[in-house]
């Protein structure tokens, strides 16, 4: 069976004002630079996230990186419900459905709040399998895939890989899929994506649901 793999923050959930929006609080409310604009973030956003961190400027001398994202996290579920799902999404997961595709997320968030935030948009029942992580620091996405597909029947060579970061082309390659597909309406930028590869597309709905790799 063909199998699309999404990743969902910034692929299929809309969720970079509220990123933005928090970071920017957090980092005001400590006296550091804040308010930085959705260019200057995709700019610098990326994984693992603890350096994304450095780059705003904390040192974790005072406070640590678990309870910086233990406080992001709390902020980002209280105010999930201004999120919205990316444009396109609908009609392209549609599409897979029709064409009887296996459909599978792979996310850095913590599974129990990927699963409740799938029910609450609404979307749970397009997936086969909804993963996400054990814990809420997001440093091993690519780790936990490649434990899933040494347990599934999925075939690398008839799988799309759907993503908006270089972390999803590492965790695609990582997982031996060729072809992999990153959208720049999510947290990195149309260039700094184009630098690494050919297949970066503005929108979903420019993605082609092809197994085999898109010509560009």
């Amino acid at each position: 069976m063909k199998t699309v793999i999404w990743d969902f923050n910034g692929t299929i959930l809309d969720d970079l004002d509220l990123c933005l929006g928090i970071e920017n609080e957090m980092l005001a409310k400590r006296g550091m630079k804040s308010g930085y604009t959705p260019e200057e973030y995709k700019e610098m956003f990326g994984f693992p996230v603890i350096e994304y961190y450095y780059k705003l400027g904390y040192t974790f001398e005072d406070e640590s990186y678990d309870e910086i994202s233990v406080e992001f996290n709390q902020m980002y579920d209280a105010g999930f419900d201004t999120c919205t799902l990316v444009d396109g999404f609908e009609e392209l997961i549609s599409e897979s459905l029709k064409k009887g595709y296996r459909n599978v997320i792979l996310s850095a968030s913590r599974q129990e709040a990927l699963d409740d935030q799938c029910r609450k948009l609404g979307i749970d029942s397009c997936f086969d399998e909804i993963l996400g992580m054990d814990n809420m620091l997001a440093t091993s996405k690519t780790k936990m895939a490649q434990r899933w597909m040494e347990q599934s029947d999925v075939n690398p060579e008839e799988c799309l890989y759907i993503g908006d970061t270089d972390h999803d082309l590492d965790t695609a390659k990582a997982l031996g899929i060729d072809n992999c597909i990153l959208v720049s309406c999510g947290h990195q930028s149309y260039e700094r994506l184009k630098k690494i590869t050919d297949n970066v597309v503005h929108s979903l709905r420019e993605v082609n649901l092809s197994i085999t790799p898109p010509k560009f």
